[in-house]
């Protein structure tokens, strides 16, 4: 009888050791269920695509053990590879959007067990950047992704989402709106003042609910810009994740886009949370390429 393989990819940089400890943990589980392990770790972003990518040949399944940016590598390495595995998640990271998104148990005892009972297999949607790079909750630029960069760990513990608020209130009047030219194949085609833009995958992020939403589409919005007027629209924002209902925001749905900078300047992109790409870049969204490991209906 051939067992199956299945892959657990970690990161060797998860703090104090966590993630590997989880994975050999897991290990455990899938040998009791005559599944053969093989683990896939690596201490940089670079090496760890080409890890996945040279091990994808010997998997059936590809477990990934970490947050967003983990799954974001792990993804990553299936675009580049040409070849998707259904994929299982072990919600160990700081940022777990995409696991919160299909209820995957937060858990990681409950995480792990649902690998070997009690699921089926979903088809779930993501983004591609450029044709190499995955985008699995969230693509951002602007102002507001430049600010993120200036807070701390320490002080998103201490204050919470009041902390990007405050930082925000702080910009006002100092940071101007970018021209953006936004153009898509279903016939968008703007250049907007962009003061920051946020791309999902989906209608919530962090379990906020950003917009009603069509299928199958990526949802863009954009704060054009930010003054005294747009301190309260801003506010209801930070606080809530809720962005309609504002003259101060722009809104729409697209399946892909082209976005690029007007006058050349440099604008760089964060990807599931972490710095990416410089626009230009182009984005498509794919609903029917990968399948995830789900608690069962």
């Amino acid at each position: 009888m051939q067992h199956l393989t299945y892959g657990i990819f970690f990161n060797g940089n998860s703090g104090k050791g966590e993630a590997k400890k989880i994975a050999t943990n897991l290990a455990k589980l899938l040998k009791v269920h005559l599944i053969e392990p093989l683990l896939l770790s690596s201490t940089n972003v670079k090496d760890a695509i080409t890890t996945i990518k040279n091990a994808l040949p010997k998997l059936d399944t590809l477990i990934i053990i970490g947050g967003d940016g983990t799954i974001n590598v792990a993804i990553t390495a299936l675009i580049q590879a040409k070849k998707f595995l259904p994929i299982g998640i072990i919600p160990a990271g700081t940022v777990n959007n995409f696991a919160r998104r299909y209820n995957i148990p937060l858990d990681i005892t409950a995480a792990m067990q649902l690998l070997v009972e009690n699921h089926e297999q979903r088809q779930v949607g993501f983004a591609i950047c450029n044709n190499t790079k995955a985008v699995v909750s969230s693509l951002t630029f602007g102002n507001l992704a430049d600010i993120s960069n200036q807070v701390r760990q320490q002080e998103k513990r201490k204050f919470g989402k009041i902390i990007y608020l405050i930082k925000a209130v702080k910009h006002i009047g100092k940071d101007k709106s970018f021209l953006i030219h936004y153009q898509s194949e279903d016939g968008t085609d703007q250049i907007l003042k962009t003061w920051f833009a946020l791309i999902t995958t989906t209608k919530s992020i962090g379990g906020h609910v950003y917009s009603t939403s069509s299928p199958n589409k990526m949802h863009i919005s954009l704060l054009n810009n930010i003054g005294i007027k747009q301190v309260l629209p801003y506010c209801f924002f930070a606080l809530t994740g809720r962005l309609n209902n504002s003259k101060s925001i722009t809104q729409f749905e697209v399946e892909n886009i082209k976005i690029s900078a007007i006058h050349n300047r440099k604008i760089t992109t964060r990807i599931d949370g972490d710095k990416a790409l410089d626009l230009p870049i182009e984005v498509s969204y794919r609903s029917k390429e990968l399948s995830l490991f789900v608690p069962k209906k």
